[in-house]
């Protein structure tokens, strides 16, 4: 059985390591996207050689902006020295951060009249990202062991799927609902195959997920039309058009951000309902009923917990423009009428009831497979 168990969890590994180099190695997929809206930009690191700025001029067009002395350290201009602007009206940052050898993000774009110009964005902060992503990812090994290593490919080859597959082919006009539902399905299926192995606590497992997932969709695309959302929530995505001159769909890709949210959340109800069922029967021999109901109660306990992370994801993520509207001091329900707000409380509300119906929904089809191991006459304890 151990062996058994072993082989179950280890083929699923090794079909997602080669599925992640894979799709790595895949050449990059040629959009049709056309940025109209917004001019072309080049972006490279540099490194800091004067953050002193030259004297105002009162007269200049530019007087609202500092300029630096940078020297670009990787490309093809690599060692060319350029006096670049930082930005006051469009980012935090003014010359005064900045100190000799400080790492930059440069930027070269077309001004209006044609000449080039150059703006210090932003501190080049991979290195350290790239420090936080290691820490992560040995916390989770030390931790979670063996398990852990399966989260960890499960959680690159949602990465590479987002940003090799998913993002790519809706900038060649794929719609985004059924990508982000054929994403989030193939998600489920790797993630749980991975923690789980080929078991019929994956089987049902996914299958509770990906009901969840069509409910979710379904609600989403009901509540996300009647609520008559603009392109605000979508920024400058509205900018990007196709050769063929159309937008992309960014209603599609609100749904589909809805869709995608709950799906791990989703994963994780499901699992957890599977595998409570599936210890019940084993210890308790008890048939479909019992094992739904207590089974259930188990469930119930779980969304309580569920959907309030869900909440204070989405709260967590649009955390500085809710404050900002709230400064506004409109009514209260007015507050809530705002797209931001009212945009997050569909994805809240939505997700949380794909999550809720998931629960029963994955507990009935477990206590079906499970229950098959009733023994026929054998007592089980009543229910309280």
């Amino acid at each position: 059985m151990g062996s058994q168990t072993s082989r179950s969890r280890t083929v699923p590994l090794l079909i997602a390591l080669v599925a992640l180099a894979l799709l790595w190695l895949m050449p990059d997929i040629e959009t049709e996207a056309v940025d109209a809206g917004l001019q072309p930009r080049e972006a490279v690191r540099a490194v800091v050689v004067d953050p002193a700025p030259p004297a105002p001029d009162p007269d200049d067009e530019f007087s609202g902006y500092g300029e630096i002395l940078v020297e670009v350290a990787e490309g093809p201009r690599a060692g060319e020295l350029v006096r670049a602007f930082v930005a006051l009206q469009t980012t935090t940052a003014v010359p005064a951060d900045f100190t000799v050898g400080d790492e930059v993000v440069l930027t070269f774009a077309d001004d209006f009249d044609g000449s080039e110009i150059a703006t210090v964005n932003e501190p080049y902060r991979l290195p350290l990202l790239g420090l936080l992503v290691l820490l992560f990812g040995a916390v989770m090994i030390v931790i979670g062991g063996w398990q852990g290593v399966r989260a960890l490919v499960a959680l690159g080859l949602t990465v590479v799927l987002v940003a090799k597959l998913f993002i790519p082919l809706i900038l060649d006009g794929w719609a985004p609902v059924p990508l982000a539902i054929g994403l989030a399905t193939l998600v489920t299926v790797a993630t749980i195959l991975l923690t789980e192995g080929f078991t019929r606590v994956s089987a049902v497992a996914i299958t509770g997920t990906i009901g969840g997932l069509i409910i979710t969709a379904l609600l989403a695309a009901l509540f996300n039309g009647a609520a008559d959302f603009t392109n605000t929530s979508v920024g400058e995505l509205v900018y990007v058009t196709f050769s063929s001159g159309q937008s992309i769909d960014t209603g599609g890709v609100l749904l589909a951000a809805i869709i995608l949210g709950a799906v791990g959340v989703l994963d994780d109800v499901t699992v957890t309902q599977a595998a409570t069922v599936d210890e019940l029967a084993a210890k308790t021999h008890a048939g479909v009923r019992t094992l739904w109901q207590r089974a259930m109660r188990v469930g119930r306990s779980h969304i309580a917990a569920t959907t309030n992370t869900l909440f204070m994801a989405y709260v967590g993520a649009s955390l500085p423009a809710l404050i900002f509207i709230i400064v506004v001091a409109e009514p209260t329900l007015l507050t809530l009428n705002r797209e931001i707000l009212a945009l997050e409380i569909v994805r809240t509300m939505v997700g949380s009831i794909g999550i809720i119906l998931a629960m029963p929904l994955t507990t009935v089809i477990a206590a079906i497979v499970f229950g098959q191991r009733a023994t026929p006459g054998a007592a089980t304890a009543p229910d309280a």
